[in-house]
């Protein structure tokens, strides 16, 4: 029997393993988008391949591991050797797009399989015929990159050259990515010593016995939490933009079934699978749903097998969220992000104080490439740009964040504008862009890029420019996205949410990401809350009266006019027959100055 004490201190042991293995990761890594915006996570596998500990820092990673390993390494793991790697990324085989390349590792104890270190990073170029990794217009799997099924590709910690060497030859800049293939070897490194240091602290017995305590732990608070929600099922729906290849909207649909101690995510009722790259798989579908789950019932809970016990996620074989036959999932992480949003509209009926409106609802895929004029070298980037968060109950959405399981840090301009041919010309909050209510939703990002290299690129493959985030009880939708070509020029143009660009030296690529969605009336919004964010240039005062009913003189409140104000809006609905203040999900996206800039401005 383990004592409440020493599984406490156990499992904050294998937690210090997983965030040591981040870390290594992070810090030896050569692109960006892992040193700094740290897209890549770390994990722990027992010998039953269990899912044991998890690092935090890119929960959407957690699907991936959690799907790839258990079905992947059974039928590899009687051939290992110690210090060897199995590379992976086939989404057939229980990963998600091709950039997020996985490696397990197993981890030897006395001439025995002990455990497994898995690590998946997302690497800037994974092949195909866009750079970036994000084509948005594959009809076929193959169009997207490299597939690696799973191979043997390390041995005594040492990656075999004809592996890595083929792996390479298919990339954009390959010593970056030969950097990052090492940053996570050595991550599965670090993770061999130190869960070897706990079994000869502990013992292999008492560490097996630890982990099943570990398990059965987390497995009997996470059903103790769920029997805290009201029992029954609980459904929401949304729509997303075409596939990349069409314009028509497609359909998401998540019920809920919350059942005592037992939840049920069914996709059911989702349309089918997308000829274009709007797919995603299993793993994907579960982990945007999951990460927000996790939020409501998990606290400080561990995540691991026993997590997951008393969760079902049923995704039907065909639809956009279980595709076949090899389809395109490049897009896939753009309808995770909506399937968390999903699980925050369908629990608002059951939970209504916990729960917060819609966020920015996207990823925002952005990649970008050429020829850089300084060496003459060719580059690529990646990136993803923050949005707004959901308006809750009693606060305010977050402006500019990552939001549900993104959690990936900003891409600093210095260090951006110092790799890349490119001068980002605004990088501000956009104003107005939130969704109104009593507590507004957080604001959406500007970020303008000027191209300076020859054969630029700039790529999106991303959503949210038709269906805005929702409001809820009675909270207005936010802005929806927009994407424009040399903004505020005659020769402005709009892009579409899946598309890639070819640009000429000196072109402006403007991405503007949604705001998130308002909570409640906005006409019950403290007045002094809305003065507040007019002077701090977040909402305009034409919105603040339009939209707010709060009337500024000299940029004061004039508490008369407002009560006037605010009465005249409330008779204008009830001659209307009522608006959408009532309803759970307010869809109605507030207009205002949207171009105008918060903070950040000309350079």
């Amino acid at each position: 029997m383990v004592s409440t004490g020493e599984l406490e201190i156990f499992r904050h042991s294998l937690k210090s393993v997983v965030e040591e293995m981040g870390v290594t990761l992070q810090r030896t890594a050569y692109s960006t988008n892992i040193k700094i915006r740290r897209d890549h996570t770390c994990a722990l596998f027992d010998s039953r391949l269990r899912h044991v500990a998890q690092h935090d820092l890119a929960p959407q990673h957690i699907g991936s591991l959690v799907s790839v390993v258990p079905r992947n390494v059974r039928a590899l793991e009687r051939d290992l050797e110690p210090g060897d790697g199995i590379l992976i990324n086939d989404p057939y085989k229980g990963a998600v797009h091709l950039p997020d390349v996985m490696l397990i590792s197993p981890l030897f104890f006395k001439d025995e399989i002990v455990g497994y270190a898995a690590n998946s990073a997302h690497h800037v170029d994974i092949g195909g015929g866009t750079p970036g990794g994000i084509p948005n217009d594959s009809t076929e799997l193959y169009a997207e990159g490299v597939v690696i099924p799973g191979i043997h590709a390390v041995s005594d910690w040492a990656y075999d050259d004809r592996v890595l060497s083929f792996l390479l030859r298919n990339v954009r800049e390959p010593e970056m990515r030969r950097g990052d293939y090492q940053a996570q070897l050595g991550a599965n490194r670090i993770g061999e010593e130190r869960f070897t240091e706990l079994c000869d602290r502990y013992g292999l017995d008492t560490v097996n016995e630890n982990l099943d305590a570990l398990l059965d732990y987390t497995e009997r608070r996470v059903r103790a939490a769920i029997t805290d929600l009201p029992d029954g099922t609980y459904v929401a729906t949304d729509e997303m933009d075409g596939d990349g290849l069409t314009d028509d909207p497609v359909r998401l649909e998540l019920a809920i079934e919350v059942d005592g101690d037992e939840i049920t995510l069914d996709f059911t009722g989702t349309a089918g699978q997308n000829r274009g790259p709007l797919n995603c798989t299993p793993a994907m579908a579960f982990a945007g749903a999951m990460s927000v789950v996790m939020a409501f019932i998990g606290g400080d809970l561990p995540k691991n097998d026993g997590f997951y016990r008393p969760l079902e996620t049923i995704t039907p074989e065909g639809t956009m969220v279980n595709p076949a036959d090899d389809a395109p999932v490049a897009g896939g992480w753009e309808i995770a992000m909506r399937a968390g949003d999903l699980v925050t509209k369908a629990l608002a009926d059951a939970v209504p104080e916990e729960t917060i409106a819609a966020t920015k609802g996207i990823v925002c895929n952005i990649a970008y490439g050429g020829r850089d004029p300084r060496d003459d070298e060719k580059y690529v980037y990646y990136e993803t740009v923050a949005g707004g968060y959901g308006a809750r109950a009693e606060k305010d959405g977050m402006d500019a964040v990552q939001t549900h399981f993104q959690n990936t840090a900003n891409s600093p301009i210095e260090e951006l504008e110092s790799e890349i041919p490119v001068y980002v010309r605004r990088y501000e909050l956009v104003r107005d862009s939130e969704g109104a209510g009593r507590q507004r939703g957080g604001l959406g990002v500007r970020r303008d890029y000027e191209f300076y290299g020859e054969d630029a690129t700039f790529s999106l493959l991303t959503d949210r420019t038709r269906s805005a985030p929702w409001g809820l009880f009675g909270g207005h939708a936010a802005r929806a996205s927009r994407f424009l070509r040399n903004p505020g020029t005659d020769e402005e143009t709009v892009l579409a949410s899946k598309s890639t660009t070819a640009l000429d030296p000196g072109e402006i690529v403007s991405v503007q990401t949604p705001g998130g969605g308002g909570y409640g009336d906005p006409l019950e919004r403290a007045p002094d809350a809305v003065v507040e964010d007019v002077r701090d240039g977040k909402v305009s005062a034409a919105k603040a009266r339009d939209v707010y009913g709060v009337v500024l003189d000299d940029g004061d409140l004039d508490a008369a006019a407002t009560r006037e104000r605010r009465e005249a809006i409330r008779g204008d609905a009830r001659t209307d027959g009522g608006d959408d203040r009532d309803d759970h999900d307010g869809d109605r996206a507030d207009a205002g100055d949207t171009d105008a800039p918060v903070a950040g401005g000309d350079r």
